[in-house]
């Protein structure tokens, strides 16, 4: 085995969230409330710091990078696509999929009521690899909760129900830690997002 061989995997490069979320959960790895949770992987930056004879620092670092590069992308994906459903019980959308309308379009004066979408529950997997073996593996979860609220914003229809939501949102959000039946707040923000 060769040091080089030896890394934990990041995840592929193909990451569409808003800047706005990377900007949050940037935000949120500087907080005290993650950083006292920093015990919680461990058991990962110990065995990290043992194969490539570094620091549980120099782990520490690749795992929050990996939080950094992939939870704004399934807080993205989760919101929008938790609250398609939601928004589609409102009454302006159901009226425009009675009358067979292929798009709504929703202004800051249309009083649309903010949506609270379903709770989810984004995962990460970290994994330290040698060569093809899996030497520690150690899967995170994450829970996230919150409302949306439409502006300026586009909702699409295919076969009566909504397809797609693009435009201004503002979402409220907490972030939280899963600890088994344990759940620790990481970060709360609400920000103004752009969705295509």
């Amino acid at each position: 085995m060769t040091k080089k061989s030896e890394k934990m995997a990041l995840p592929e490069a193909e990451n569409k969230a808003p800047k706005e979320f990377a900007e949050e959960i940037r935000q949120m790895i500087k907080n005290r409330e993650f950083l006292d949770e920093k015990e919680e992987f461990s058991p990962m930056t110990r065995k990290y710091a043992e194969k490539s004879q570094t620091t549980e620092d120099d782990g520490w670092d690749i795992m929050t990078r990996k939080i950094v590069d992939v939870l704004p992308k399934y807080l993205t994906d989760g919101i929008v696509t938790c609250s398609l459903e939601k928004i589609g019980q409102e009454g302006p959308c159901r009226d425009a999929a009675e009358k067979n309308q292929d798009e709504l379009t929703i202004s800051p004066g249309d009083n649309f009521p903010n949506i609270t979408f379903p709770t989810f529950y984004p995962y990460l997997d970290f994994i330290l690899r040698a060569g093809p073996v899996d030497i520690c593996h150690m899967k995170k979860y994450f829970k996230v909760e919150g409302s949306m609220k439409l502006d300026n914003t586009k909702v699409r229809f295919r076969e009566r129900r909504v397809s797609k939501v693009s435009g201004t949102i503002l979402v409220s959000a907490k972030i939280s830690l899963c600890k088994g039946d344990l759940v620790v707040k990481l970060h709360e923000f609400q920000k103004k997002i752009e969705v295509a």
